[in-house]
């Protein structure tokens, strides 16, 4: 989607729609910005027939000659009391639906105007509402058998605008396509979103962006770090694993450096303890953290984010197989700890172990932050409003909670006490890989905890409830939602 702006009304440029934003008051709508004699003829009609109130996300198109749109679109911003950076991204969502819907796809747009609120506030609200929206998957569709491809918006003036209410647009623009980038992945078929094409998207990244380094371990470079989790969960697969770091230099002179660890199960059947019916049909969606990571890479260089972040990425399917690694039995880790399996199906913490213990051992980290679907029992904890966060540094979380309020991307913070350990305690194995049935989220974090620097601030985000939605949510949509990436551009702009 691409912005522009206009200062006023009179110097806007022909476009399929006008859109003009309302509250609802007490009697009767009111102007959210300045609403010209012209403007308010046109609008009357719906107004004084009461079809249109002003209530949050209400949508009513009226047809009017003397305009240079074919449309103008009244749009409720709800209650001007009571209106947020959120409210108007939900609105500003449900305009963009409906531009879908009619196929429209540029559009004017007259900015609201908001006493109560910080004007970086209104333009994010608007942008983010309009941007997170305008998004489909239908690449595997046959569109010459039945459905033409999707309609999207292509062009946005922001009337009543600055130059630093479009560079700010530009901004979120970019953002959004980190997000895109992030859903796209996801969405894609298991069969060829495999660890190499991680890998490939990888190398991708990095030759299109100067400022964007890629580096690939192969099997046997795994081999050679002693990586034995991730081998071991590579076993059953006829894919070979690799584990990605790509990073993004946009402050060479510092030495801050945040490293996001992102869970690349490309594909998950529970291996031997395998998965049933029901359970295993959206697992291509196993490698959300992945993506993630990848996502934030490219919203960073996209941007220009004058930030260092590094993405890493464990990538491997956890198919079954003669070869799968077996419950029951004791496999080493990098740092040389040993692990009992409990069940196969508990792969995630096994690879994020590896790749934790590699970023403390050789990226000298200031942070590190992970991403990983990684427990059911997060979804039965928190449901898919919110993702699951635990932390050894409170600083850490604090600023994580910040951004994820900021965004509406929230976090719950859930507690770390050393008593959790005792339900990983195993007879045969430093730790074995699964606890009991309670507090799961809680102690498959405390087995990450394990392989963490104790003096490195980390971070782990669960986000198996929020990053595949069974259905369409606000400006999310069915399946892939791309959690994580507007978090973490928020996060890295904090600190």
């Amino acid at each position: 989607m691409e912005f522009g702006i206009a200062s006023n009304l009179e110097k806007r440029k022909k476009a399929d729609l006008l859109v003009l934003p309302y509250w609802k008051g007490k009697n009767k709508p009111e102007g959210a910005a300045t609403i010209s004699k012209a403007m308010e003829k046109c609008s009357s009609g719906p107004i004084q027939a009461n079809d249109f109130t002003g209530k949050e996300s209400e949508i009513i198109i009226v047809y009017d000659e003397t305009f240079p749109e074919k449309r103008v679109a009244l749009l409720g911003l709800g209650e001007k009391e009571k209106v947020t950076t959120e409210k108007l991204r939900r609105a500003y969502c449900s305009l963009t639906k409906t531009c879908r819907q009619k196929k429209i796809q540029d559009i004017n747009l007259v900015l609201p105007t908001v006493a109560s609120m910080d004007h970086k506030g209104i333009i994010r609200g608007v942008c983010e509402g309009l941007l997170l929206a305008n998004y489909a998957f239908d690449q595997l569709k046959n569109h010459s058998l039945k459905d033409s491809p999707t309609v999207l918006l292509t062009k946005v003036t922001l009337i009543g605008a600055s130059q630093h209410d479009l560079d700010q647009a530009k901004k979120y623009a970019g953002i959004a396509e980190g997000v895109y980038f992030t859903r796209d992945l996801v969405n894609g078929n298991a069969d060829e979103v495999t660890p190499q094409h991680l890998a490939a998207v990888a190398r991708g990244l990095a030759k299109t962006f100067p400022n964007i380094k890629a580096t690939i371990f192969d099997k046997k470079r795994i081999e050679k770090e002693k990586m034995g989790l991730l081998l071991a969960v590579a076993r059953g697969s006829a894919h070979d694993p690799a584990f990605i770091v790509l990073e993004y230099k946009g402050d060479p002179m510092s030495k801050e450096h945040t490293v996001i660890v992102g869970k690349g199960v490309t594909y998950d059947t529970g291996g031997l303890n395998l998965k049933p019916t029901g359970s295993m049909e959206t697992m291509k969606c196993d490698m959300g953290g992945a993506a993630t990571a990848f996502g934030v890479i490219l919203a960073a260089s996209t941007t220009g984010l004058p930030v260092n972040v590094t993405a890493v990425v464990p990538a491997t399917e956890n198919a079954m197989s003669a070869l799968s690694y077996k419950p029951g039995d004791v496999y080493k880790s990098l740092v040389g700890k040993t692990v009992e399996i409990g069940n196969t199906d508990a792969e995630g913490r096994l690879i994020l172990a590896d790749a934790l213990a590699y970023t403390c051992k050789h990226l000298k980290p200031t942070r590190i932050i992970d991403f990983a679907t990684l427990t059911g029992a997060i979804d039965h904890a928190l449901g898919a409003e919110t993702t699951g966060l635990m932390s050894n540094d409170d600083a850490l979380a604090e600023e994580l909670l910040k951004a994820g309020n900021e965004t509406y991307e929230r976090l719950c913070r859930l507690p770390l006490y050393e008593e959790y350990r005792d339900q990983l305690k195993s007879e045969i194995a430093d730790i074995r890989n699964i606890g009991g049935k309670g507090a799961g989220s809680i102690t498959a974090a405390k087995f990450l905890e394990e392989f963490v620097d104790k003096k490195v601030p980390w971070a782990h985000c669960d986000i198996a409830s929020t990053a595949f939605l069974a259905e369409a949510r606000r400006y999310h949509p069915k399946h892939a939602t791309g959690i994580g990436v507007r978090l973490m551009m928020q996060f890295l702009e904090q600190i």
